[in-house]
């Protein structure tokens, strides 16, 4: 059966636009080669460009994205371009370019951003892609080029579009539901690379501005004996409107109406002994100054709050017979709570668990009664999983990122969910956990005015 005739899960309204609007950009006549697709999580940004690849005729696709997002990429693939399949190739953690054909016709290669970010396998593996072409480049969950790491060079080169893996592609989409997770200053190394006409550092000066000109442009900043320390956003009226052109946001609020509401409270833990105890180590008096560190401060707190963290969580749990989510962010924390809340048979997903595990265990809590906890870690579990079966989000360990606290209560606020959804912060009152969630409550006060949506058109 032909690629076309194959079926294929229908699109929504607003993802047909985006489509068309990703059409409209890319369009073969036109001068773009990349758009920035920033609907918020849960809008189906995977649907829409598999949709578009269908419209260009892409046969050669590269998608690279994070490792844990890697399997989800084959379910949608199988949902949305099932004529694709037989051509997906998933290249695991120790893949090398030998272990497939890289220029047969039809070609779907899912790689991780990790591939590029340890050097051994960035020298396998960007000479064997840049020599050959690609009609499509996707690059999900695109904030993970935020900054000059070596993952970004790799894949974005030293020089704009003169290099780099995105050369080697003749479109390029890039997906992220929190395009600035912190604050302006993280669309810079989308902007030179693809954008650099855009903005120019006056109307009679048209090259491209440098990473401090856009830094003084449109970040609040502090010069310190560290270097520039980026403190929040300013002038996004501007930046918003200029890059405009390519960048389409949509907000769930407004393309999905049907999509019940979403509500946030902050919910104070009680110490208990035991916490108590665990706090006790923080006594400047008793440990070394040198351990008194900003990380450690944050473990510590973390396995304090584990106890009355699941104490709130037996208690809730008693009240429904619904399903519940929690996100944590250290190993030890996940693991105390999976173990104190054994009798709801909970699953796990941490930063190790490899694709097949994950995709067993999402499966798991989504169709399976018994299964009504599930743990993971904010990072690991924050994206490109579905876990509508919950409409109660626990954060049980903030990020001082206001995109991945928003992207872990996405799991369950996203299509599919016919329920309101409750995003409950828990915070020992009193503690670094009231200023984490003071300073990932301004930043989003800033990313907001930034990352205003763009209406979908028909």
């Amino acid at each position: 059966m032909p690629d076309a005739a194959i079926p294929y899960a229908p699109l929504r309204p607003y993802q047909r636009a985006g489509v068309s609007w990703l059409q409209n950009v890319l369009h073969d006549t036109g001068h773009r080669r990349a758009a920035l697709l920033a609907d918020e999580p849960g809008l189906g940004k995977s649907a829409q460009t598999l949709a578009a690849a269908r419209k260009w005729q892409a046969r050669r696709i590269l998608i690279v994205g994070p490792a844990i997002a890697r399997g989800s990429w084959a379910l949608e693939i199988a949902k949305f371009a099932p004529g694709l399949v037989p051509h997906l190739y998933v290249v695991p953690p120790d893949g090398v370019p030998q272990d497939f054909d890289l220029d047969v016709p039809s070609l779907v290669l899912v790689l991780s951003y990790d591939t590029f970010s340890r050097p051994d396998a960035a020298r396998r593996w960007l000479p064997a892609l840049t020599k050959r072409d690609w009609d499509l480049g996707v690059l999900d969950e695109a904030h993970y080029l935020k900054n000059d790491s070596a993952r970004t060079r790799a894949i974005y080169g030293a020089r704009g579009d003169m290099n780099g893996l995105q050369a080697a592609c003749k479109r390029v989409v890039l997906l992220t539901g929190t395009p600035t997770p912190n604050n302006a200053g993280e669309l810079f190394e989308h902007y030179r690379t693809f954008w650099p006409d855009l903005l120019s550092p006056r109307s009679s000066d048209t090259r491209p501005l440098t990473r401090e000109e856009w830094q003084e442009r449109f970040t609040v900043y502090q010069d310190t004996v560290y270097g520039r320390q980026v403190r929040g956003s300013k002038d996004q009226e501007t930046l918003r409107a200029r890059l405009g052109p390519v960048v389409l946001r949509r907000r769930r609020r407004d393309v999905l109406r049907e999509l019940p509401p979403v509500q946030t409270q902050d919910v104070p833990l009680v110490l208990d002994p035991s916490s108590a105890q665990i706090l006790s180590q923080l006594d400047t008096d008793t440990v070394p100054e040198e351990e008194q560190s900003l990380s450690r401060l944050r473990r510590v707190l973390g396995e304090a709050k584990t106890w009355p963290a699941a104490a709130w969580a037996i208690e809730r749990m008693g009240l429904t017979d619904g399903k519940l989510l929690l996100f944590a962010w250290h190993r030890g924390v996940i693991e105390r709570l999976a173990m104190l809340l054994s009798e709801f048979d909970p699953v796990t997903v941490m930063g190790d668990t490899i694709p097949a595990q994950r995709i067993a265990r999402v499966q798991r809590f989504q169709h399976v009664p018994t299964c009504r906890v599930f743990v993971g870690q904010v990072l690991a579990a924050g994206t490109a999983i579905t876990l509508t079966a919950a409409h109660h989000v626990a954060i049980v360990e903030p990020s001082w990122v206001p995109g991945e606290n928003d992207q872990a209560i996405a799991r369950a606020h996203r299509l599919g969910q016919k329920h309101p959804v409750l995003a409950s912060f828990l915070f020992l009152p009193g503690t670094l956990d009231q200023v984490i969630m003071q300073t990932f409550r301004r930043k989003a006060e800033d990313i907001l005015h930034l990352v205003a949506h763009t209406p979908a058109t028909a």
